[in-house]
């Protein structure tokens, strides 16, 4: 799914629409009141980030395209590595490490388990997990795309008082199709996730749920390497915000059997990178090997 979840990078903390600070009250006896305020003012601005960081693009690096085949059946791929974000607003935030687990259940189907250490604001944490789902419904032919949908869920791990979490759950739908002519590959996702509004100060957010889609292509330019492309559309999250509208370059380099380094870079395609990201870096490895309750002989 993302994915983190599918996370966002969007800043939404210099556009909350608080406007700025009020003057340091005069009358000491209003200090209490003012303690309270600026606490809550803290507590929105650290969910605007987290929320503007948690993007909806669940789906295995370097891209935020899902492909629709599966990992084969007993065989674990295992993505690892670290992508840099910085929103318009200037903040950058680092996944560091960024970490998913896909197990091939059937032959149509995978389970994944995603999850990563955020940095930001000279602070490190777990940030939200997220579990999801994708089933092949029908496999690539000559004649007809292969067509898969994927189920994912946001789970709250991560600690949404320091900018880590939004402490609810999250659920994302998409439809996935890709076709092969040759050495070109496309794929084309559509998606919604359903954003469940999270409590700050005793108060729920107002948020909205995020439609999705993107449009990607593969190209093999020898028989270890492809270079690859997308372009995506992501709503935004909360009434006011500005929907983002990017893109990505990226390769991906067979090493050796089950072992692969891929890499991507990318930004916001919009007017001065309203929406976001000012900048995209992506950079890690994908691992594949046999599960170990797999017959020795079918492992890769």
């Amino acid at each position: 799914m993302v994915k983190p979840a599918k996370l966002r990078n969007k800043g939404r903390s210099t556009r909350c629409g608080c406007g700025g600070a009020p003057s340091f009250p005069a009358n000491p006896a209003d200090l209490a009141s003012w303690a309270g305020l600026r606490r809550m003012t803290r507590q929105f601005l650290t969910f605007a980030l987290f929320a503007a960081l948690a993007a909806k693009c669940f789906a295995p690096p370097p891209l935020v395209t899902g492909d629709v085949p599966t990992a084969d059946k007993q065989t674990i791929e295992w993505y690892i590595g670290s992508r840099y974000q910085k929103s318009e607003s200037g903040r950058p935030s680092r996944l560091l490490p960024f970490t998913e687990l896909v197990y091939g259940l059937t032959e149509r189907q995978e389970l994944t388990v995603e999850i990563a250490g955020l940095s930001q604001n000279q602070s490190y944490g777990i940030t939200d997990a997220v579990l999801g789902t994708k089933y092949v419904f029908q496999s690539e032919s000559a004649a007809r795309p292969g067509l898969a949908g994927s189920f994912e869920l946001k789970l709250p791990t991560g600690d949404k008082n320091r900018g880590r979490g939004s402490g609810e759950f999250d659920y994302d739908l998409r439809l996935r199709a890709q076709k092969n002519q040759g050495r070109l590959t496309v794929i084309g996702n559509a998606g919604y996730t359903f954003v469940t509004p999270p409590t700050v100060g005793g108060l729920r957010q107002l948020v909205e749920d995020v439609p999705f889609v993107s449009a990607a292509a593969e190209w093999e330019v020898t028989a270890p390497t492809r270079l690859l492309a997308e372009i995506y559309f992501v709503g935004r999250e909360a009434p006011g915000e500005t929907n983002r509208l990017a893109f990505n370059v990226g390769i991906k380099h067979r090493l050796r059997d089950g072992l692969s380094v891929h890499g991507a870079i990318g930004q916001s395609l919009r007017s001065q990178r309203r929406g976001g990201p000012d900048a995209r870096l992506y950079a890690g490895l994908k691992y594949e090997f046999g599960a170990p309750w797999k017959p020795a002989k079918e492992k890769p």
